[in-house]
């Protein structure tokens, strides 16, 4: 049921999550708090208060059409004409010229160490750095302190305030905001403005800076404001924990008796070509059951060669980063690859689904075979001519549905959809104990004594903040105790269920909830969704919309059907899948795994060890996953 994330893609998600058991940045009566609850009972908070959410979510509304709609269109020519080594060169300049406001801010906190190694880089790139061109301080290992007077105030003790969203200038606080105010002459590009105030060029050298350094980031940033119900309520949280972090200056210890759950290792699984996204062909499809258009993204080989159709994990996005490192694997072994949104996805569930809510595996099924009929029929008219075979393949809940169909095309249901191959990596064998799993997974701090819970609970997420900003090299063992990597990667998936109940409940209100989510403002409705499990979800949602639709009357006989198991016969006689499973699954039983190795047996690729996902970044796992495709390059 993997969510589609890496050590910067799913901590970054993770950062964005903690609304569901975050907590106020600067309140401490936190702790006091959460020692009143019970001891089953995992704490709530919001990560910071937003009394201005409707102010705020203009603002946003302002921000977001500036960026889709002047300075991402401008990125794409800027980036042409200048290659990335050239915009490295201009944003090292604007952060040289940025050195007063760190140095200024260091010293008020009393970082004096801070502050002479910011002297340091200064003199170093000012001189050898040919004008801060260059960096030759960060080669030569000296360090570096980011500073700025929002983090001077939250340092003796200033609490944020209010959160607030700046038009043009993104988000901040009522903090912050005073210290944007302060740090603006300290700035040299300000004193620049100040000498040449008759001319234009100095009053644009800060906003150019900001634009350069924007600009590279830009597709990325696209493809993240794509893939998310609510950009605003997730950038509000991540700015608000990240900046709490930067307050405490929080530094993980990278010594002690570390024992993280093996999926954490899925963070390591990423394309290797970095530009592997910008290589994709995106085309929209008229779905007939839908009225509506859907997109997919394909990479063709230059040559004639098999195609890969690949299924993402729960919530995963066409173009997140765990789908392009998939995609891009296969396709350095040879392979075009063509990919879809999971049905947990806000595309799809907008665009592919005839569903009011997803989470029922025949019906959200159902959709992913209609929805590929149209998107292979498109693909092979296009480029038909370069499609050698054609296989299905995907991981975890991706997996799950590739053995669906896998097995009704042994049952004669596929009406024309064929494949040459199947492959399923780590799927679940029952989807409601997968989703038991990940609501146990995200319950992990309730080991934690209660009067403890809300601290460590905010470490973990300290950790995650850090490690996404590059701030520790985790090529090796990630420094997470076991209840800290299944917490944060229970988190992950709770935010996918977050998403999934937010958008459908937009466009299909079911009553379930007190206050809808379609309001304009809504940290109370995000209150109450935050807080309901998978299994409450189910319950609530999903049991109840079946039987009012008519697709059955008994919850326990519509769950059973969801369980692969009822498809052991017509799975045990398709020559054509292969699946690729980890022992250590947290979504698997000891007896899974035996009806795996029963209904597959050679046809089964089995490791002791590696999690769910927590092994695809092993070049010799990536290597014999290829083989299991016919034709494949070696």
């Amino acid at each position: 049921m993997q969510p589609g994330l890496t050590l910067r893609a799913v901590l970054l998600l993770l950062a964005v999550t903690i609304p569901v058991a975050g907590l106020r940045a600067g309140d401490n009566s936190s702790t006091n708090e959460t020692a009143r609850l019970a001891p089953n009972q995992m704490p709530y908070f919001d990560a910071v208060n937003d009394p201005l959410e409707g102010f705020n979510r203009c603002s946003w509304a302002v921000n977001d059409w500036l960026f889709r709609g002047v300075i991402y269109p401008l990125s794409l020519g800027y980036n042409t004409v200048a290659p990335k080594p050239v915009r490295t060169t201009i944003g090292n300049a604007g952060h040289n010229l940025t050195f007063p406001v760190r140095l200024v801010n260091s010293c008020l906190q009393g970082k004096w160490h801070g502050a002479w190694e910011e002297t340091q880089r200064f003199g170093v790139n000012s001189t050898v750095g040919l004008g801060g061109l260059f960096d030759p301080a960060t080669h030569w290992k000296i360090g570096r302190s980011d500073e700025d007077f929002g983090l001077t105030l939250g340092h003796w003790g200033s609490g944020p305030w209010f959160y607030l969203m700046l038009p043009i200038f993104g988000p901040s606080n009522g903090r912050d905001t005073i210290g944007l105010i302060v740090d603006w002459p300290l700035d040299i590009c300000f004193w620049i403005g100040v000498a040449y105030d008759d001319e234009f060029w100095p009053k644009t050298l800060r906003p150019g800076f900001t634009f350069n350094d924007m600009s590279g980031q830009a597709p990325a940033m696209k493809r993240q404001l794509d893939s998310l119900v609510d950009p605003y309520q997730a950038l509000r949280t991540l700015y608000s924990l990240n900046r709490q972090r930067l307050i405490v200056d929080y530094m993980p210890s990278v010594g002690g008796d570390f024992n993280p759950d093996p999926t954490i290792g899925a963070v390591l699984f990423k394309p290797v070509a970095e530009d592997f996204a910008d290589q994709a062909v995106t085309r929209k499809v008229g779905i007939p059951a839908t009225g509506k258009k859907l997109s997919y993204s394909c990479w063709m080989q230059k040559k004639p060669a098999p195609l890969v159709c690949y299924l993402p994990g729960l919530g995963s996005y066409r173009l997140d980063r765990s789908t392009l490192a998939y995609a891009d694997m296969m396709y350095r072994h040879g392979y075009s690859v063509v990919a879809i949104s999971n049905p947990f996805q806000k595309e799809f569930m907008e665009r592919g689904s005839t569903m009011a809510v997803p989470g029922y595996g025949p019906a959200d099924c159902d959709d992913v075979v209609n929805d590929l009929k149209v998107v292979l029929a498109d693909l092979k008219k296009r480029e038909g001519d370069q499609i050698t075979g054609t296989s299905l393949s995907g991981v975890s809940h991706g997996g799950y549905f590739t053995l669906m169909i896998a097995a009704r095309e042994a049952a004669g249901k596929l009406d024309g959809l064929s494949f040459d191959r199947y492959v399923a990596v780590n799927p679940p064998v029952s989807l409601v104990r997968a989703l038991d799993s990940l609501d146990d997974m995200f319950d992990a701090p309730l080991r934690w004594p209660a009067e403890e819970r809300a601290r460590r609970m905010k470490e973990a997420i300290y950790k995650a903040l850090y490690f996404a900003q590059g701030g520790l090299d985790v090529s090796g063992t990630i420094p997470l105790t076991r209840e800290e990597s299944e917490f944060l990667i229970g988190l992950a998936f709770r935010y996918t269920l977050m998403s999934a109940i937010v958008d459908s409940q937009r466009r299909d209100n079911l009553g379930v909830l007190t206050v809808p989510p379609d309001n304009f403002v809504r940290q109370e409705s995000y209150r109450e969704i935050r807080q309901i499990s998978y299994a409450g979800y189910m319950k609530r949602f999903v049991l109840p919309y079946l039987i009012k639709t008519g697709r059955g009357t008994d919850p326990e006989t519509l769950l059973a059907a969801t369980d692969l198991i009822q498809s052991t016969s017509l799975l045990n006689h398709n020559p054509k899948v292969r699946v690729q499973i980890n022992e250590d699954d947290f979504l698997l039983k000891p007896e899974d795994i035996d009806w795996f190795r029963s209904t597959f047996g050679d046809r089964l690729t089995d490791y002791p060890s590696g999690g769910h996902l927590g092994n695809l970044h092993d070049p010799t796992v990536q290597e014999t996953l290829a083989k299991l495709f016919p034709m494949a390059t070696q």
